[in-house]
């Protein structure tokens, strides 16, 4: 299966706009904050024809299909990582 993303605000608009559409596609989920991922089983001769009918679905709803986002840029969870030792107070 191949994974593509569309940026949406939320997993109904994209099940919405992907409602019957050719190519065995369905939307996974959420993948990041701003976008959904969605798989099609389409081979290659498949995915040729019916790939413009998808983003022309996508499109008329709004909604626009994007690389892969990088979670490179994502920043990890504040950690609190002094003791009170790291003050300079006597204890």
């Amino acid at each position: 299966m191949d994974r593509f993303y569309v940026v949406a605000a939320s997993v109904n608009a994209v099940r919405r706009a992907l409602h019957r559409a050719p190519g065995g596609v369905r939307v996974m989920g959420r993948f990041d904050r701003d976008s959904i991922e969605c798989r099609h089983t389409m081979d290659e001769h498949s995915y040729r024809r019916q790939w413009p009918i998808i983003v022309s679905r996508l499109e008329k709803e709004g909604l626009r299909v994007v690389e892969r986002p990088s979670l490179a840029g994502a920043r990890p969870p504040e950690v609190e990582t002094r003791s009170p030792f790291d003050f300079g107070e006597e204890v």
